[in-house]
């Protein structure tokens, strides 16, 4: 059974080393076509990538490839969840911009990282949303079993790992290598695998084995009375003063969530139904910024930096 994101820690560990090892030029992926920039588009797009099982099955590649427009609707989904129009208005203008010149770095195969963590984050957190959305499929119209869904996709990802001309289409707007889609191909068949034990404990006994996660039992956090802004940058400034190690590729979330349950970040919620924790991870997470991933809002004439002064740690 799993009950915590943490449980797909080791997978994406060495998902990391693999984007980390991959050393060929990143492509360009003309795909993922956003069709406007409402808020309803927006939702729906990154309802389909993010919040439902992936079904589509691809020729194998030896390359990764991104659009630009999966690393937009990743940004601008966060955009209009959290922020006022105002703010979401100047974001979309950005994004305009950059897709009528699209450019990819090498640099953005991370991004794959963040794309997994947030992907593996709503399976664990939010389940039922991508059930939902996955029952919407069409070839699944009028199965409402869970069960009967389920060994379905399970039997078409176990069919995609024996072929070796073929690999999961895991995100829409990413072509991953076989070797790496194939990992996470493997990460989506244990969820299920162990989602299927919960419906029915004596389903498959034998081949099956039941696995949990463990998580410490929640102390009292401590209030944080700055913005979430100041919260990253104290981290920041820990990490490059020497008082913390460096965060590694495809850690950030795990590490968010660590502050965060050190943390109580009531008071910086700025709507009733947002959550502060995800709002925090993303102020937390790096963009790609004239080739170096940093935190955005450093540079801004409007912020001003509250921990510059910390000495450095030798």
């Amino acid at each position: 059974m799993i009950t915590e994101y943490n449980y797909f820690s080791n997978a994406l560990e060495t998902v990391n080393q693999k984007l980390t090892d991959y050393t060929n030029d990143v492509k360009l992926l003309r795909k993922c076509r956003i069709a406007d920039f409402s808020k309803e588009s927006i939702t729906n797009k990154y309802d389909a990538i993010f919040r439902s099982f992936p079904y589509i099955v691809e020729s194998t590649s030896d390359e990764i490839k991104i659009s630009i427009n999966i690393i937009k609707i990743f940004d601008l989904y966060y955009e209009v969840s959290e922020h006022e129009n105002e703010l979401y208005s100047k974001k979309i203008e950005k994004a305009k911009a950059q897709l009528n010149d699209p450019k990819i770095s090498n640099e953005n195969r991370y991004e794959i990282s963040e794309f997994l963590e947030e992907y593996l984050h709503n399976l664990t957190y939010e389940y039922e949303s991508i059930l939902k959305n996955t029952k919407e499929y069409h070839f699944f119209h009028g199965i409402d079993d869970e069960t009967i869904i389920l060994k379905n996709l399970l039997i078409l990802y176990q069919s995609i790992l024996k072929d070796k001309t073929k690999q999961l289409s895991v995100l829409e707007g990413v072509v991953m290598t076989k070797e790496i889609s194939d990992l996470v191909t493997n990460i989506l068949i244990d969820f299920i695998e162990q989602r299927l034990l919960v419906l029915n404990p004596q389903i498959n006994t034998n081949t099956l084995t039941s696995k949990i996660t463990f998580i410490e039992n929640a102390q009292r956090r401590i209030e944080w009375l700055g913005s979430q802004q100041e919260l990253c940058e104290l981290f920041d400034t820990l990490v490059n003063k020497n008082w913390i190690p460096q965060i590694k590729t495809g850690e950030r979330r795990a590490v968010a969530k660590a502050i965060t349950n050190l943390f109580d970040l009531a008071n910086t919620q700025k709507k009733k139904e947002s959550d502060p924790d995800t709002s925090f991870y993303q102020q937390f997470k790096l963009e790609l910024l004239d080739g170096e991933r940093k935190l955005s809002f450093l540079d801004s004439p409007k912020y001003k930096r509250k921990f510059q002064d910390i000495i450095t740690n030798f």
